[in-house]
């Protein structure tokens, strides 16, 4: 099969950093290569293992600092190279194990990609994992696979930029018709918006600030409206197309980020606070929002956000990416408390114990997800350059969600 394969060299990241170091220049792409191949398709690892022929993969904000920064650390320490990125996946069944119930050849479906003790095949389970708490499993590097925190990012299950992967079979919903393919590859994505909200969620008639307008940014937006809560949103955008996206799916105030300045003054109009301009340093805000998602990623928007959280209150980290130099400041003057939230788990939904993934699908399926308003790029996985420079130039490229289509 073909598939887009990460590999990672020490050698050449060394030789990398030297000659960033020392020739002021770096012209390769690091200890990090992608490479378009041919290589064997993944054996399901046992009877409860399902194979899937992929239709469309997105690029995830992992997958992004990944390749535009040559850098694996947002996966953290559990890796296992060579492997195939790609932890947004919908896909069709074509092969399953014999211990495999409620999923049949031909059934479309969508991954949660955690490789959490249950995929491992562990028992008896983690503390984590016992909890609800996959995300926080202690044994992403034991049980029948290699080390990997998820499909994408493990060796053994190749991931979405490949022509097919292989996942337990506790991983995989089946996805209703009434939701088209362009609806279905934003569920992993919509689950991570649900879990954060679910998880943390607005105060009745608060003041809550989503820090992005991007695909994560606005399935946040999407999960606080379909969750009917009234609390005030307030959404900073990077980008004026950005914002144009969140205006037409309304419920929010909407604040461009022109600099520093501007946007603190906005944002600050907005809950009564005030910004305070020092001699030295960056300006704060005293007084802030009670609640704030921060969806980017990004070390700039990310030091915004906790000027923006008010004194005690909570910032939700939503976003994975590798940071340097983070201004920490507010933290002791204001006190904010930092939760991070990643992928899914169990939740307490209108009186119902249930995963993050079944509620997503849940509210899907009766409300839709605004897919004609975040998938604006497709590519093939040999457009992979292509893809790669849409995001790294979104101001020219006006891309919100961009995925990898395959050929089925």
């Amino acid at each position: 099969m073909k598939a887009l394969v990460a590999d990672f060299s020490l050698g050449r990241e060394v030789w990398d950093r030297f000659r960033s170091k020392f020739a002021r220049r770096k012209n390769g792409p690091g200890g990090l290569t992608f490479n378009f191949v041919e290589i064997p398709e993944p054996t399901p690892i046992s009877s409860q293992w399902v194979k899937v022929r992929t239709i469309m993969s997105g690029i995830s904000d992992m997958d992004e600092g990944m390749v535009n920064q040559s850098d694996p650390s947002p996966f953290g320490a559990f890796v296992s190279f060579p492997f195939v990125p790609g932890n947004e996946n919908l896909g069709i069944v074509t092969e399953t194990g014999a211990e495999v119930e409620g999923i049949e050849p031909g059934d479309r479906v969508v991954a949660d990609p955690l490789l959490s003790c249950v995929p491992r095949g562990i028992e008896p389970v983690c503390p984590s994992c016992e909890q609800g708490n996959p995300s926080w499993c202690l044994h992403f590097d034991g049980g029948v696979l290699s080390p990997g925190i998820m499909i994408g990012a493990c060796k053994d299950t190749s991931g979405g930029w490949a022509d097919c992967f292989i996942a337990h079979m506790s991983q995989l919903r089946v996805v209703p018709q009434s939701l088209e393919s362009n609806e279905a590859i934003l569920l992993p994505l919509f689950a991570r918006a649900l879990r954060a909200v679910l998880q943390h969620p607005p105060r009745p008639a608060s003041t809550v600030v989503i820090v992005g307008a991007g695909a994560l940014g606005l399935l946040t937006l999407h999960a606080i409206q379909l969750l009917q809560n009234d609390a005030q949103v307030i959404i900073v955008a990077e980008h004026e197309f950005e914002a144009d996206v969140a205006r037409m799916m309304g419920g929010s105030e909407l604040v461009l980020s022109h600099g520093p300045g501007t946007t603190y003054e906005e944002v600050a109009a907005l809950f009564g606070a005030t910004v305070r301009y020092p001699e030295v340093g960056r300006l704060t805000m005293q007084g802030g929002a009670e609640l704030v998602y921060e969806t980017t990623g990004q070390r700039s928007l990310m030091e915004d956000a906790v000027r923006f959280t008010g004194e005690g209150k909570k910032l939700v980290l939503m976003a994975i990416n590798q940071h340097s130099g983070f201004d920490m400041t507010p933290l002791w003057f204001k006190g904010v408390e930092i939760r991070g939230t990643i992928f899914s788990g169990r939740e307490t939904f209108n009186g119902r114990t249930m995963s993050t993934f079944d509620v997503a699908m849940e509210l899907a399926a009766e409300h839709g997800l605004p897919f004609q308003r975040l998938v604006t790029h497709k590519f093939q996985p040999a457009q992979h350059a292509q893809a790669f420079a849409a995001l790294a130039d979104r101001s020219s490229s006006k891309a919100v969600k961009v995925v990898f289509e395959h050929v089925v």
